[in-house]
Parts: structure tokens; sequence; C-alpha cells
């Protein structure tokens, strides 16, 4: 009923009075509400929670229209008197108004009552508390008043002060109490649930009913303990369990609690499922004196839901095995039944997905909304299967890829459709992985350009479309100048942001409707489309080479650059997607020819040269092989004494049939195509072999400098071989020198830096060839260890008539001595040019002036010769 254990004597009377079909409540000498049993609680339609702790007149206030306000004191006037008294008081009629809260309000229902009020005394012989029995005569009341009689008044009634009135109702209700307590014990013992009543620490059994008895067997457990009685339940932990509870005095309620109990003597434990409540009750003092258990045994409902249970797991791993969502909807009603993982597909709660076709289709994203409806009106008109695929938006916001499959399965009377089914799929990984292929079959990993299949499939659709327009298009073919040597000396981490800011670049120089695509490599392509004129075309043009002759920031290092571009006109030029590519790679590579950092529009007579460099590329992998390369010697003069000082190595190509090829054509093919390293190693070991030679026959050293690329000093392995070569000639390391480009140093890595100063270790002297023509700085003359400046020709052509020209040469001259380097002049071709070169204060010279560049037995000869005219 409630916390009454320090009022009563043992736990069983309070359930005997919570079984009890007669009401009662038990308030305090305050007429504060201590508890009631459920009779009391179904006749007034209250809980526990409403009434406990509660004034009785607060918990049932008087009716404003009515009787109530009177009678309350008529109420209180007769708890009164049993508190004064001791003695139970007795209202035989009372109207007290009972109020209910209804969807209009609270309203109050009419009733009357016929109510004792007993006092119970505790141990002190104080009245701890009154027990309320009311009596509902509500019927009889008014059956009453019906049949004429005039409406009862309460002091017709009551037994205010008689004694005998008192007695005699006290004594009537004790009767009632008997027989309520003989009704009550008959019904424990005949309740459904099992009930046991144990006492004391040892758990002594007390009281058991017959569905106790059914449960354990009939055995003689009374007045023994649980260990005694059952021992079975020992080791499962029953008796622990009862333990915790009697010194703990918290209920446990157990709920499918496995229970294995010998049933009949010598067959053995019987598995039996129960649920059960252990309720600690105590006496006046508070304290635990033994335990209520009252429960059921479910063991058959256990086996029957383990059974459900397994068949409606099979039943969901055979319709959510494969993780789709079921649906299945009325199309009448607009009513959908979805399963449970449709919603948690979605992050969905029940509450937050309603049964209605409207919940679906308001989250089916706006653009395959129509789509969506095609296929639903489709299936309308057909019994076969019908999906769509769309966007479907999920709690959280985010829209997931799905596919529905449906098909009508009933049809109305007149054939119309009225229940479809089907599954509801996630493809969000499915589409995601199909967007990822298609990503990387279209664009470019490294800078998210589109690549050479998007840039082709752009091209095409933009010479598709050209015919019909009166705009025309533009293709440019963008190669990045010196973007090797950044990847060979600098590392292709280096490169590679190099070409991702390289990339950002060139987005910037058009518009959004243009195309930039990396064909691979450095190589870059733009389309430029629906063109009025040309002054566009250049401007873009001219915008890529500013962009990217600016210095790029790699890390910790700086790259510079720059870009060559080709360029060609659809129709202008050609009208076919093979032809304008060819044409713009035709013009790229004149502008890179030309100097580079510039632009070339497409000529015919780039074709002939393209064709012309496709067979010198092929020829010159078989050139060194069959004898055609030769290196020759130009000698450089000592301008002080006018002899051959040094020589420096350059390399000549006969071809077969073309004849004599420039350098400036098969060097930048040899560099592209990778020959360079093994071309410049034999370089290097045939100018070591005439060293060797002119210093065994001419008693002196004549040092020759060699034209290294930037992938010979990168590679570690190709400067050991140098080195370990000269030492196997046994010649010093003075004999060579390296001649290196501004390039090199200008995007030199601690690589290059390791290389030069090993070259100084073993006595290599390093020049550095045309310089003035790159990115100059005085910085890289510092750090790195150079003993020759080359004053590249383009200087020394024009200084006899140039003012600049022969200022800018002096200027280096004297800077390159303040700075303890030498300075050979290039390119000498007159007297006046050696006169104005040997007044400045120049070292060395070499030019036409002097010699050719000449094999090595004419070579030789020009030394003796040189050496007898002194």
């Amino acid at each position: 009923m409630s916390k009454l254990g320090p009022f009563l004597g043992s736990m069983d009377l309070e359930a005997i009075l919570d079984a009890s079909p007669f009401p009662y409540v038990i308030v305090s000498p305050s007429f504060v509400i201590l508890g009631a049993n459920e009779a009391y609680l179904r006749l007034t339609r209250r809980t526990r929670e409403d009434l406990v702790s509660r004034n009785l007149f607060d918990a049932f206030p008087a009716d404003p229209n009515g009787p109530n306000k009177s009678n309350v004191a008529v109420l209180t006037a007769s708890l009164n008197r049993a508190v004064l008294t001791r003695q139970p008081d007795y209202l035989s009629l009372v109207q007290y108004n009972i109020p209910f809260q209804t969807a209009h309000g609270v309203e109050f229902e009419e009733r009357y009552w016929s109510i004792i009020h007993t006092p119970i005394l505790n141990a002190q012989g104080e009245v701890g508390m009154l027990v309320l029995t009311p009596i509902d005569v509500t019927e009889l009341a008014k059956k009453q008043m019906q049949s004429g009689q005039a409406a009862p008044d309460n002091s017709d009634y009551r037994i205010a002060g008689s004694v005998f009135s008192q007695a005699k109702a006290l004594e009537e209700n004790n009767r009632m109490l008997d027989k309520e307590r003989e009704h009550l014990l008959n019904l424990f013992k005949q309740a459904p649930g099992f009930v046991v009543v144990v006492r004391g620490p040892l758990h002594v059994i007390d009281m058991v009913n017959e569905a106790f008895y059914q449960l354990v067997g009939h055995r003689d457990i009374v007045g023994k303990t649980i260990r005694t009685a059952m021992p079975e339940l020992i080791e499962q932990g029953y008796d622990g369990l009862l333990t915790k509870v009697y010194q703990e005095g918290e209920a446990f309620v157990g709920k499918q609690m496995k229970f294995m109990i010998e049933q009949h003597p010598g067959e053995g434990l019987s598995e039996r499922y129960v649920d059960f409540v252990c309720q600690p009750f105590t006496d006046t003092r508070d304290e635990t004196t033994g335990i209520f258990i009252q429960g059921h045994d479910v063991t058959e409902q256990k086996r029957a839901q383990d059974a459900l249970d397994i068949s409606n797991e099979r039943l969901k791993l055979a319709v959510e095995g494969t993780g789709d969502g079921i649906w299945d909807w009325d199309l009448r009603s607009g009513v959908v039944v979805y399963s449970r993982r449709f919603r948690e597909m979605f992050g969905y709660a029940e509450q937050d997905f309603p049964d209605r076709i409207e919940s679906w289709l308001s989250r089916v994203h706006p653009e395959d909304l129509p789509r969506v409806w095609a296929n639903i009106n489709a299936a309308s008109s057909t019994t076969l299967p019908v999906s769509a695929e769309y966007r479907f938006q999920c709690h959280d916001g985010n829209w997931k890829w799905v596919r529905s499959r449906g098909i009508v399965v009933r049809l109305t009377d007149d054939g119309k459709p009225s229940r479809m089914t089907g599954t509801i799929t996630d493809i969000s990984e499915q589409r995601k992985s199909e967007e990822r292929i298609w990503y990387q079959a279209n664009f470019d990993t490294l800078t998210g350009l589109p690549n050479r299949r998007l840039f082709r499939d752009r091209l095409e659709q933009e010479v598709r479309k050209a015919p019909r327009s009166p705009h025309t298009i533009s293709l440019m073919f963008i190669d990045l100048d010196r973007f090797k040597e950044v990847n060979d000396l600098m590392g292709h981490d280096a490169g590679d942001q190099l070409l991702v800011q390289a990339a950002k670049r060139l987005i910037h120089c058009v518009r959004a409707s243009d195309t930039v695509a990396r064909l691979g490599g450095d190589e870059f392509t733009v389309i430029l489309t629906e063109l009025t004129d040309l002054a566009h075309v250049e401007n873009v043009a001219q915008k890529i080479l500013e962009a990217l002759a600016e210095p790029f920031v790699l890390g910790k290092q700086t790259a510079y650059v720059s870009g060559s571009i080709g360029i060609t006109l659809y129709d202008t030029d050609a009208s076919t997607v093979e032809q304008l590519i060819s044409n713009a790679d035709q013009a790229m590579y004149a502008a890179k020819h030309a100097g580079r950092n510039q632009f070339r529009y497409f000529t015919p007579s780039m074709q002939e040269l393209a064709y012309r460099r496709l067979t010198l590329a092929h020829d010159l992998r078989t050139a060194m092989a069959s004898g055609q390369l030769e290196v020759h010697y130009q000698p450089v003069i000592d301008l002080a004494t006018g002899q051959i000082a040094k020589a420096e190595a350059l390399l000549r190509w006969t071809h077969p049939t073309l004849g004599k090829v420039e350098p400036t054509q098969f060097i930048p093919i040899a560099e592209e195509t990778g020959l360079i390293d093994e071309i410049g190693d034999w370089v290097f070991r045939e100018a070591a072999a005439c060293a060797r030679q002119w210093q065994d026959k001419l008693g002196k050293t004549v040092q020759i400098s060699i034209n290294a690329s930037p992938i010979q000093i990168r590679s570690v392995e190709s400067g050991k071989n140098w080195l370990r070569h000269l030492g196997q000639l046994g010649l010093l390391g003075s004999a060579l020198a390296v001649e290196i480009t501004e390039g090199l140093l200008l995007n030199a890595s601690a690589s290059v830096a390791d290389k030069l100063f090993e070259y100084r270790d073993a006595g290599i002297q390093v020049a550095l060839d045309d310089f003035g023509t790159g990115y100059s700085s005085m910085q890289y003359l510092k750090k790195f260890d150079i003993d020759y400046l080359k004053i590249d020709q383009s200087f020394i052509r024009d200084m006899v008539t140039d003012a600049s020209d022969r200022t800018i040469v002096k200027s280096i001259i004297v800077m390159a001595h303040e700075l303890g380097l030498q300075v050979i002049a290039e390119g000498i071709e007159t007297p006046e040019q050696k006169q104005l070169l040997q007044d400045a204060g120049c070292d060395y010279a070499q030019g036409f002036l002097f010699s050719r560049a000449v094999p090595a037995p004419a070579f030789e000869s020009l030394i003796v010769q040189r050496t007898s005219l002194a």
C-alpha cells in the first residue's frame, strides 16, 4: 500500500488489506494520507502518487457548488473524535462530491458515503494513524430520494457521542474485518500467482500458497529455512538474493528469472522461469523482519516468446538481411507501412516519419521529384516492376542516393491500382564509387584539372558546336620551361607542388566557360570558347606568361620557370580535333625553340619542323652506337698571353641523310627523351681520354670544360663514376671543369650544392655558362663555389657599337673579380671585341676569331701551333 512498516506488525496484513475489495485509506492524525489500497484507488480513480503525502482535503477539495464546504467540518469533527477518544467514529451518511479531471476541466461527481474512522494506536498508546473505511452509498441514497423521501440529514445518521452506538458500530466493523480477513486468506491460498512470506535473516518460510506448491512441488517447507527446504536454490544465488534484500531493505524485481527446482523427488531439476517481487517488511521500529515474495510462473510464456523471437528473427533476416527498407502503400488512403529498417536508413524515429505517402515524397530531392512521379504513374499502368534512383533527405539534413523498386500487388474492381509494395535501397556508396571512378577517369588526380580524356571530350563538343556558332574557338598548348630541372634537382614532391600551383594560376587567367586541362607531365592545354577576335587570345596568352614567370614557393625552396605557348585557331588552321591538337603542339615547340617564355601561332611550315623533330628523336637513339656523334673542342684563349689555356667539349652530330645537325636542335630532344644522361657520360669519357692523351704528349694539362645536364648533376652515381674514372686515368680533378647554367642554381636543391662541393673537393672547377641571360642572382654566386663566369655571346656581339652592352660586360668583369671569380667571354669574332675585353680585364675568351670547335687531332695541332709561335 505505502511506507507503513513502522505501524504494521507484519507485511502480510498490508498485503491482505491491499487485496481487499473494500476500500481503505490510511491518514496521519493531521489527516495526511499515508496510503490506500487498490479498492480505494479504483473507487476514487486516483493513483497512489496522486494521494500519498497529501492532506486529505487537498487531495479531495470541497465542491464549490455543493455541500462539501459544510461537510468538510462534519468529516473533520468525526476524525478529531476518533483521535481524541481513541475509538472508532462512524458517519452513517454524508454527501461529499469527488472532483475528476475531464476534457472540459475539473468536474465534481455527486457522491454519498457511509464512513468508519478507526484510530490505530502505536506502542506508546497514542494514535499513530487512522484507517478510513468509506462505503459508497450513492445509489442507495439517490433511490431513497427518488422514492419521495426527503434527503437524509447528516445528523440523522451520525452517531456522535453515543458509546453504545460506537461500540455497536465497532463490533460490526470487526465482524466485517474478520469476514474479510477470512475471505482474503482464501484468496491468498487460491491466488493464481505464487506468494511466499519468509521471516528473519535465515529466511524461515512462514506462509506459502497453492501456486507456490505447484511451482516447487508439494513438500514440507513451512517453518523451515530456504536453505533447508530448497537447497537446490543455493547455488543459483536465490538465498544470497534474499539476504541482500533483507539486509539492504530494498525491494528486488525479477523478470523471467531462471529457476531450477526439483518438482518431484528423484526426477532431477526442472527448468522454470518466473517473474517475481521480493518486498521487505518492517516492524514498529522500522526494522526489517521478513520478505513478502509474490510472482508468477512464466515458463510457458517464455518458451512461446523464445519460439516467436526465433521465428521473427528468421523473418527479419530474410526481409532485412539485404539492408533494404520495406514499404507497403495503400494508394486509396495514402497510408504507407514502413519497415523499421526504412526509417533507420535515414535516421528517423517513428514519430518523425508518419505512415503517410507525404512523409516519403516530401523528402525526395526537388530536382528528382518529377522523375519519381513519372515512375509512380508508369507503375499504375503496368503490372511489371518499376524502379527509380533519386536523392532522399535524411533526418540530419544530408542527402542519400536511393533506389526504389515497386510493383502493384492489388487492383480495384475497375482495374485501377490500389496497393503497391516494394523496397528501398541505399546506393550512396555505389554512387560515390561511380562518381569516384568517373572523376578518376576524367580528372587529373594531382591538380584536379580535366585530364586528357575529358579535355578531348570537351574539345570535340566545342568543335561540333562551332559550325553553328558565330564565334570561334582557340586551342593553346602550354609547356613549362625548365620544369624538368626543378623535378630533377628539387625532387618529385617539389615538382608536384609546382604543377599544382601552376594549375591554379592558369585557371585564374581564363573565364569560367573556358577549359584548362593537364595532359600529363608539365603540359597543359587551354580551350578558349566563344571568341570574337584574336585580342582576347593574346591577352590570355600574355597573362599566362606573366603568371608562370612569378616565383614558385615550394616549401623552403623557391623555383623559377616560364611557359612556352602554342596557339591554333579553329577553322583558320584546322577544323578537326586531331589537327587542332597537332597544330597547337607544333606551335608550342616553335615557341620553346625560339627562346622560351613566349607564345607562337601555328603556321603551316611548323608541320615540316614537327616531322623533322620526330625523325631526329627517333634517330638520336642509335646515333651514338653507330658512330654519328663526335666530340669537338673549341679553344679558350688566355687573353694575357694569347696561348690556348683551356678547351670546351662540344658535341656534334653528323646524320647519315640530314648531314650536320645543330646542337640547338638535338640537345633539347636528348633532354626530353632522357638520352642526355647517357650521352653526357659518353662525352665526359671522351674528353677525359683526350685530356690524358694531351697531357702525355704535350707535357702539360689542358683543362677541358664539359657541359653537364641537371640530371647528371643530381645523379649520385654519375658523380661517383666521373671521379672514379678520373682516378683510373690518373688524372687530377683540375684537368676538367664542369659548365652549368644559371637555371640549375636558381632551382638548386641541397643535393646540387653537395655535388658542387664534391667537385670542388676533387679539384674540378665549375663554370657558370651563359651568365646574364637567365635569372641572374648575386646570392648564388656567394652561396656556391663557382670558379668562372662565362659571359653570353649576346652581350659580346654588339659591345663594340652598343654602349649598354659594353657597360654590362665591363660590370660583369669587375663584379666577378671582386668576388674572386675569373671571366670567360664567349662568341669573340672580331679583333675589336678582343681588344675591348682585354682593356676591360677579361681573363679568357673563345670564339671564331680564334677557332671554331674542331675534332681532337685538329685541336692538338692548334696547341702545338700556338706554342711554337710563342
